[in-house]
């Protein structure tokens, strides 16, 4: 954790070669709804030393995750990190002296109403001091109920739908703890002329097949992909949108296999989807590279995949670092559940808890939600997925390359390939391990 410091809006700006626009906001996660009707669930759970935090009141944090439903391995991950916060902040002394409780609430397959419900409870039954969750509503419409009661509510949506309605309504209790959607396309456009620029890829063709989800967050980085391309010089061949989940990915491999495209960007963020495409590419691949939005970051992605995910590219504007702090984590993770930690909610959640204490400790008193959510701003805080510093007015984590170059002032936009097997991180410096390699069926 480092001091807190002031933090004036960064200015953004174009910086590559072919006047890419590097986003239109400021993401990890992952963004909107399946729809349908489910449950959900309030539990408390107070973990680990709780009691060692000392004999004041108890504090307690609510923790907004898909519990059950297509969603419950990011679920589990967001409850897990939470849970190791928690841990850590009352075997310290907790909060003020104060133990801490986290009160999850469940929002299954992601209808709003869920959303609704579980803030409408967190608030006004639980009395919550705060809130943090990897999902919100596309439309920001549980963000009132956090509003108008003064919560803190963090969230890690990469959805800039959520940022601007932020914006718009004035509202100062509400941060969004990575950068937005906007980013995957535009880092990812300079990605792609480096290693053109380098000779490292030399694509079969330049075009390329766009398949999104039905979904805001889904379609806007596929619609910033599509005009970088075209900048480019790049043609799109083809561009889908599918409704999540979604197994059959046949009449759209069909169509790539008629006309080749250099270059296959898919940016449903399912992993279960994600997997199955992967898997019925490998069948017959095409001489394209192939990257996948977010989904491989989740566990399951890999079991699911199997040697289909070897070559597949993907990134996220939220993810443990594997560097000393972030191994740590994963080591204690594993051992905490005998599983190994996904690569982005588990250590996003775990930070954001442990940034909620430390403002709330500066504040004086955590339910004091006013002088907690000034606090917030003011810092800057360095956890095991990087640094968290929030714009002045969007209140939105800022990105490090793209929106600073300074690694110590931003969140790492990091890209990964998934080779024999392992998650290799490659880029951005100082962080990337590893090197992009061509995938074998190139």
């Amino acid at each position: 954790m480092s001091e807190a410091t002031p933090n004036p809006t960064p200015q953004r700006k174009r910086v590559t070669r072919r006047d890419l626009v590097r986003g239109i906001g400021i993401a990890g996660a992952a963004g909107l709804l399946a729809g349908g009707a489910g449950g959900f669930f309030m539990s408390p759970r107070r973990a680990g030393t709780a009691a060692a935090a000392g004999g004041g009141e108890t504090i307690k944090f609510g923790i907004v995750a898909p519990v059950t439903g297509p969603y419950s391995g990011d679920g589990q991950e967001m409850v897990r990190g939470a849970e190791l916060a928690v841990e850590d902040i009352n075997a310290a002394g907790g909060v003020l002296g104060r133990p801490v409780e986290l009160v999850v609430g469940d929002i299954a397959d992601q209808a709003p109403e869920n959303f609704i419900q579980v803030a409408e409870r967190l608030v006004s039954r639980e009395k919550i001091a705060a809130a943090s969750g990897g999902y919100t509503t596309a439309t920001s419409v549980e963000f009132n109920t956090y509003a108008q009661a003064g919560v803190p509510l963090f969230h890690t949506n990469t959805l800039q739908e959520n940022t601007d309605y932020v914006v718009k309504h004035g509202m100062t209790n509400i941060f969004q703890c990575c950068p937005t959607e906007p980013w995957y396309a535009s880092g990812f456009l300079q990605l792609m002329q480096e290693w053109i620029d380098k000779g490292i890829w030399v694509p079969s063709a330049q075009s390329a097949a766009v398949i999104s989800s039905n979904d805001s967050y889904s379609i806007s980085i596929a619609t910033v992909m599509q005009q970088g391309l075209r900048d480019m010089g790049w043609d799109i061949t083809m561009y889908e949108e599918v409704s999540v989940p979604n197994a059959d990915w046949g009449p759209q491999l069909s169509k790539i296999r008629n006309n080749p495209p250099g270059l296959i960007f898919v940016t449903d963020y399912l992993a279960g989807d994600l997997a199955s495409f992967a898997k019925q590419f490998a069948t017959a691949p095409t001489p394209s590279l192939l990257y996948q939005q977010y989904g491989p970051s989740v566990p399951e992605y890999i079991d699911l995949a199997g040697d289909a995910a070897n070559g597949v590219v993907w990134s996220t504007t939220i993810g443990t670092l594997p560097d000393e702090m972030g191994l740590a984590f994963r080591e204690r993770y594993l051992q905490t559940y005998g599983t190994e930690a996904g690569l982005s909610q588990s250590g996003a959640q775990y930070d954001i808890v442990r940034l909620w204490a430390q403002a709330a400790s500066r504040a004086g008193d955590p339910y004091d939600f006013d002088a907690v959510s000034q606090a917030v701003s003011a810092l800057t805080f360095r956890g095991v997925v990087g640094t968290y510093r929030f714009g002045v007015e969007d209140r939105t984590a800022i990105p490090y390359p793209d929106a600073t170059d300074d690694p110590s002032l931003g969140m790492p936009h990091l890209t990964y390939q998934i080779q024999d097997g392992e998650q290799v991180l490659f880029s951005p410096a100082p962080y990337g391990k590893g090197s992009f390699v061509l995938p074998k069926w190139l």
